[in-house]
């Protein structure tokens, strides 16, 4: 079975320079992670199970698998399965919503080899530490697309989360090119990533939307784009790739 919203098109290019760089496809996920230790073997051996966790709810509970409103929590599941519920509660979507960004961040802190620097990019959805600040090109095909977030190290781990109406497959209520969320929590990113994105359905409903996204307390800063326009709140901050 395959799980909405995991191996979607790529919206980040990681400018990070780090030695150790491999793909990981199991099923139908496909990771890109960066490293400046050896984690390869690890992370071949842990997002089968990750994975499975997931799948295995999905299957077994078609109310988590398929609503788009939340649900109620479950103090019984895994950790990942705990975390979507919460973040679809906190952002206002159902716990699929966070599916990208909880596996991101699962397989990260599946990790024991000491590492300075982790990148681990699902889809749109990034978990990453680095001991430097972390710059993240913007995937827009659009003008937008000379800029990078910043993400200061002092923010790190954090996880950088994306969505869109108009790149990828993922389900979209809205017309943002691009809604981006940056939150200590991968799922908490990727499910507002999504109710950002959600709510932006001109250029007027801009401000309002980020205000609201950058309103809640889990939620590090969001920016979103639309008609050549952008709007941003939070703890953000963007520069000119070179």
């Amino acid at each position: 079975m395959r799980i909405p919203g995991v191996g979607e098109k790529h919206f980040y290019r990681p400018r990070e320079r780090v030695k150790n760089n491999f793909t990981l496809k199991y099923r139908h996920c496909s990771i890109s992670v960066s490293s400046d230790a050896d984690v390869e073997e690890e992370c071949r051996a842990n997002l089968p199970l990750i994975y499975g966790e997931v799948e295995d709810r999905v299957v077994a509970d078609k109310l988590f698998a398929e609503s788009l409103i939340p649900v109620e929590s479950d103090d019984t599941g895994p950790v990942i399965i705990k975390n979507m519920i919460d973040a679809g509660r906190r952002a206002g979507t159902g716990p699929m919503a966070a599916v990208a960004g909880a596996i991101a961040e699962a397989l990260f802190r599946s990790v024991r080899t000491p590492f300075g620097t982790l990148i681990i990019e699902n889809g749109g959805d990034i978990f990453a530490s680095s001991r430097e600040d972390l710059i993240c090109g913007l995937y827009t095909g659009s003008s937008f697309d000379k800029f990078a977030l910043k993400i200061r190290k002092n923010l790190l781990p954090c996880a950088i989360s994306s969505s869109s109406s108009q790149i990828g497959h993922s389900l979209s209520f809205g017309k943002a090119l691009l809604a981006v969320v940056i939150s200590p929590s991968g799922a908490i990113s990727d499910a507002f990533a999504t109710a950002l994105a959600n709510s932006v359905r001109a250029a007027e409903d801009l401000e309002k939307a980020v205000d609201s996204c950058a309103g809640s307390k889990s939620v590090t800063g969001c920016a979103a784009i639309i008609d050549n326009k952008i709007a941003f709140a939070g703890d953000i901050e963007f520069t000119e790739l070179t």
